[in-house]
């Protein structure tokens, strides 16, 4: 696809993206997309929900316009969106069990991994190297681990949304400075129309947001970033440690708060308030807390991707992560308590 081209359907499907979402924005009440504040919410008043309905939306008329340009790859990256975006849906309307919606996610990540696999094999030290089947529930699990911790992640306004941009703008950037020909792949405009369809909605999300994600938004994003990721790899233009780089400041926090939750046994799927960034709302305002995390991942996580796109050097993937988990803990990322304002 030529770059002009690319630009018009970009323009195209980002004004889309926010055209649907005034109308569902205005449709709340009728379509039963209406949050009502309660114990675990970052809001204080009723506020329209499901609006990444419009990106999901927005997001599979693009992916068919490019699957028609010739790529076939985008076929099941077509459909697992369409299935996983329903899936979200249906979760914001009717608030699914996790009992089914974890194996659900399950089926539709395997196939994905299968369908545009093979993966390459993954070096950890010298004597050690995962591939295969083995490689690939890796891959699983960590896909539906991404899948549910950016649902987790969309708590306070406009921060889902500026994440999944920068990261799929960052993949592109470091796709583009390693292989110049990357902007004639319909692949590299998926991502670029993503964030189109993101930045449409991101107009009525931004802080104080006059209407929210959903799981329907936020699934369908993270399901985009993780099948170019699995893309990339598998054509070996951007590597295992700079795809666990870009995304590290999300996977920081939701991590770190899991891991503390479940040590004093908690349930991991049941709702709560103690994100770092929700303790850190509460203290500093949605709109400083999502502006501090674009900085993060603008800043720190982008240029050490790119830093070992050269060597796959794991220090770097270290390196990148210590200090956003010690800041994770210094904001009581999973703590036994609330952070008060």
């Amino acid at each position: 696809m030529s770059a002009s081209w690319g630009f018009l359907l970009c323009l195209g499907v980002g004004a889309l993206g926010w055209f649907l979402t005034i109308q569902i924005e205005r449709n709340a009440v009728h379509l039963g997309l209406v949050q009502h504040p309660n114990h675990r919410s970052s809001h204080h008043v009723p506020t329209p929900s499901g609006g990444g309905a419009a990106i999901a939306t927005s997001t599979l008329l693009a992916l068919l316009i490019l699957g028609l340009s010739g790529e076939s790859q985008l076929w099941p990256i077509l459909l697992a969106t369409a299935l996983i975006a329903a899936l979200g849906l249906a979760d914001d309307l009717r608030d699914l069990p996790a009992a089914l919606r974890f194996p659900m996610q399950a089926l539709v990540l395997g196939a994905l991994v299968w369908a545009l696999g093979p993966l390459p094999d993954l070096p950890l030290m010298p004597t050690l190297t995962l591939s295969g089947m083995l490689l690939a529930l890796i891959v699983l699990f960590g896909g539906l681990w991404w899948l549910n911790l950016f649902n987790f992640m969309d708590g306070i306004d406009g921060l889902a949304g500026t994440q999944a941009i920068f990261i799929l703008l960052g993949a592109c950037l470091l796709w583009w400075t390693g292989h110049p020909e990357a902007p004639e792949t319909p692949a590299f405009w998926m991502a670029l129309t993503t964030s189109a369809a993101t930045a449409g909605f991101l107009l009525r999300n931004w802080p104080p947001a006059r209407i929210f994600m959903g799981d329907a938004g936020s699934n369908s994003l993270a399901l985009i970033i993780f099948a170019l990721a699995l893309l990339t790899l598998s054509a070996g233009q951007i590597g295992y440690q700079a795809w666990l780089i870009l995304p590290s400041v999300f996977v920081s926090d939701a991590t770190l708060t899991l891991v503390r939750r479940m040590s004093r046994g908690e349930k991991p799927w049941h709702a709560h308030r103690r994100h770092a960034y929700q303790q850190l709302s509460r203290r500093w305002g949605h709109r400083n807390v999502t502006l501090l995390y674009g900085a993060l991942t603008l800043l720190w996580a982008l240029p050490l991707a790119w830093l070992v796109q050269g060597d796959g050097n794991w220090l770097v993937v270290a390196l990148a992560y210590a200090p956003l988990v010690g800041c994770a803990a210094w904001a009581n990322a999973g703590g036994a308590t609330e952070t008060s304002a």
